[in-house]
């Protein structure tokens, strides 16, 4: 009776041991369950913000190079991106608040400000509406007295030539030498931008890099890094 008795005790002993284990491993599991779905759970939420976060970088990258730069020419020389007449002064330097001051809305060769141009393709599947250009901070807006008119840099404004005027802009086909009717660039089309320098511009050193961007309406303006005194 003895002996049955201290047998039993053991097996109970050994049954609580076990039972004691089981629950040990029932608890460890249970923990590392929700650590696993704390985790998962973590995984989702974060990749989900991130993956937003890169959608919306996506799309405003997409915005962005939508407008393709092809060329530019910043040059003291004639015929500006092969432009007839279109052309800077040999003064080492692109003139623009120091000639603009004196010779308001003058060709360079009168000793006004001078020309910049750049050419861009609009890669985009809708139009878009160029608003403004800046050329190292310097706001340029769209010359509404150039809409539709045959540029002509021969003569100044004054005197019946035909061009932006000083810190304006304006857009040329790229098949002609007629100027935009309006600030649209349509899906597909290449046009050329006129800015001429004005006022609020410190004059360019040759050289010099000038910081583009182009104010198409969207949340992110379109950006350019282009060298003074050179043609791409």
């Amino acid at each position: 009776m003895k002996n049955y008795l201290m047998l039993k005790l053991r097996k109970q002993s050994r049954g609580s041991k076990r039972r004691g284990i089981t629950d040990i491993i029932s608890t460890m599991l249970l923990m590392g369950i929700t650590v696993a779905g704390a985790t998962t759970l973590t995984y989702f939420v974060n990749d989900s913000f991130i993956s937003g976060n890169l959608a919306t970088a996506s799309s405003l990258d997409t915005a962005t190079k939508s407008i393709k730069l092809l060329g530019y020419d910043t040059r003291d020389s004639t015929t500006l991106l092969q432009i007839s007449n279109l052309d800077n002064e040999f003064d080492s330097k692109l003139c623009g608040g120091t000639c603009s001051v004196i010779n308001s809305d003058k060709i360079p060769s009168n000793g006004g400000s001078e020309f910049i141009i750049i050419k861009i393709k609009n890669n985009s599947i809708n139009s878009v509406f160029l608003e403004n250009i800046q050329l190292n901070n310097v706001h340029h807006s769209w010359d509404i007295q150039t809409s539709g008119a045959t540029l002509n840099t021969l003569q100044d404004i004054s005197s019946g030539g035909n061009y932006p005027h000083d810190g304006m802009f304006s857009i040329i086909s790229d098949s002609s030498t007629v100027q935009s009717i309006t600030n649209e660039i349509k899906s597909g089309e290449t046009v050329n931008l006129l800015i001429k320098l004005g006022d609020d511009d410190s004059d360019i050193l040759l050289n010099k890099g000038i910081r583009v961007f182009l104010n198409i309406g969207s949340i992110s303006l379109v950006e350019f890094l282009i060298e003074s005194g050179n043609a791409r």
